[in-house]
């Protein structure tokens, strides 16, 4: 698929773009026009997708304007090779467009060979301040976690920046094709220095005991509108009449 361009949509509310659409390795250039209802947009790659927001084509380090934004987008899902330095520069481009966002799902491709050494001070550095991640972001949730220090360094500026965060949920790799085990990849990320985070949030783990890369997508779970957020692997859902405590169900 060498472009999706959405021209005049009045009435849609989901976008999906499954990974399968992309074989040859070039870049999906995926074009949004008049979408007034759009609430819903994924899987978004930066390696893989050019994004385009009416005439202005999304790239590193340009300022968004209000003509480059979505701003009826609440759901939005990344998947990022961390490790890879060309593809996580698009992510504050990117994250900028939505400022809106409230649920953020980001999946975590495996890196072979990674490009830099991305540590903390790069994402300050490239990313700042970004408004969705300080006052919008609710619900986080970040599949494929493998303990890698690229992951750790997005995790740990994402909760340092974010004031709105309730819940995040950590999929754990399959340990099966990890180098980690189970309670060293929970181990890191319990390790960080928690005082140094905005806020007060919750992290739940749970592990994958699908394949490697996940289980393929459905259209099927995303066309189900009674699924408000079928890219949601976890779903928090309050006990009755208690308010504070909370179980999760878990999507294959």
């Amino acid at each position: 698929m060498e472009s999706i361009e959405v021209v005049n949509a009045a009435r849609l509310e989901r976008l999906i773009v499954c990974e399968d659409m992309n074989l040859s390795g070039v870049c999906t250039r995926v074009k949004i026009g008049n979408a007034p209802k759009l609430k819903l947009f994924g899987y978004l790659e930066p390696g893989k997708h050019t994004l385009e927001i009416g005439d202005t084509v999304i790239m590193p380090g340009v300022e968004a304007s209000p003509s480059m934004m979505l701003t009826t987008v609440k759901i939005l899902s990344l998947h990022v090779c961390f490790g890879v330095h060309k593809d996580i520069k698009m992510m504050p481009a990117f994250l900028g467009c939505f400022p809106n966002v409230e649920s953020l799902h980001i999946t975590s491709a495996k890196c072979d060979q990674p490009t830099d050494k991305l540590n903390l001070k790069f994402w300050e550095d490239e990313a700042g301040p970004i408004v969705n991640v300080l006052l919008r972001i609710r619900v986080m949730t970040f599949r494929e976690f493998r303990g890698e220090q690229y992951e750790l360094s997005f995790l740990r500026y994402f909760f340092k920046s974010t004031y709105a965060l309730n819940q995040a949920v950590i999929s754990l790799a399959n340990p099966s094709f990890t180098s980690r085990s189970e309670d060293e990849m929970i181990s890191s990320v319990v390790n960080m220095r928690i005082g140094n985070f905005a806020s007060e949030f919750e992290v739940l783990f749970y592990v994958s005991t699908g394949p490697e890369g996940l289980s393929r997508w459905t259209f099927k779970r995303g066309a189900k509108f009674s699924d408000d957020d079928p890219f949601a692997t976890v779903k928090i859902i309050p006990r009755p009449g208690d308010q504070t405590s909370q179980a999760c169900k878990c999507h294959n």
